[in-house]
């Protein structure tokens, strides 16, 4: 199972400089696991972003896909989240929201074998194999 953060959507809907990158996670055979939080996130920055049709349609694609599964919080995904926030927060260094950290923790809870962002507060993390598509690059 891989763990898609929030990161993925956006830049799959943006249709930006990684939109094939984050496609290609999105659509991969891998079972996926994505947090409650994530679902928040992206709702929230699509409506901003992308107005509430595409927003409706892209949480349709997520609720509706027998691969993806919707990790609700927990009180031990969310003391682990808080454990994470301690352990990685550093304001000169990583800024890692508590958003950040209940992805990550779920992340973890739900044995992913990888955790999908561009995000690059996460680097770093050793808990979970942390695959950054920013960094990736394309295939020629």
């Amino acid at each position: 199972m891989i763990f898609i953060d929030t990161w993925i959507w956006i830049e799959f809907l943006a249709k930006g400089a990684k939109t094939e990158e984050a496609k290609s996670v999105i659509e991969s055979q891998a079972r996926k696991a994505i947090s409650t939080a994530v679902l928040a996130e992206l709702r929230y920055h699509s409506i901003k972003k992308f107005g509430m049709e595409e927003t409706e349609s892209i949480m349709y694609l997520i609720e509706s896909n027998e691969s993806i599964l919707v990790v609700p919080l927990t009180k031990e995904i969310a003391k682990t989240a808080a454990d994470i926030r301690l352990k990685y927060y550093d304001k000169k260094v990583r800024d890692m929201s508590f958003i950040d950290a209940i992805n990550l923790a779920t992340g973890i809870f739900t044995n992913c074998s990888k955790f999908y962002t561009g995000d690059k507060d996460f680097d770093g993390v050793t808990e979970i194999e942390i695959i950054n598509i920013r960094k990736t690059k394309k295939a020629e």
